[in-house]
């Protein structure tokens, strides 16, 4: 079985923050879609700055425990690394959440030192109000 890529890692590791922090580089630098909010947008530069983003994000956002995700696709190697992933949670107001994401993870002695993640940023805003927008189909 080939050894999962560091963006995969990343992924499986989403809820769990000190799991993630362990994987970042001093200087990781994580960036999401231009169209959400700049303090959610980011880039969140530094490993204080990105830990304290997926505290917010993990404890703020979702219910804890409730955070899982189903990969469909992964594709690199330790230096550089893609993942396709259906996340799925339960909101803080109590909203099931399922949304489609692609992750980009590059590495550098190890570490993470730069995340990008993309997702369907009409869906997510829907789904934290509790409209079933942008649903991904169920998977078999």
């Amino acid at each position: 079985m080939k050894t999962p890529t560091p963006a995969r890692r990343l992924v499986e590791a989403f809820g769990d923050c000190e799991a993630m922090a362990s994987l970042y580089a001093d200087d990781v630098v994580w960036r999401l879609n231009h169209s959400l909010a700049p303090n959610i947008a980011g880039p969140h530069e530094g490993k204080d700055a990105v830990t304290g983003f997926n505290q917010a994000v993990f404890q703020k956002f979702y219910e804890t425990g409730s955070v899982r995700v189903d990969i469909h696709d992964e594709i690199g190697d330790e230096a550089s690394s893609a993942v396709r992933f259906d996340f799925h949670a339960r909101s803080t107001r109590g909203h099931d959440y399922d949304v489609e994401y692609v992750l980009f993870a590059k590495t550098r002695q190890g570490n993470i030192h730069e995340v990008v993640e993309l997702l369907d940023t009409l869906a997510s805003n829907e789904q934290h109000q509790g409209n079933r927008v942008g649903v991904p189909p169920p998977t078999s």
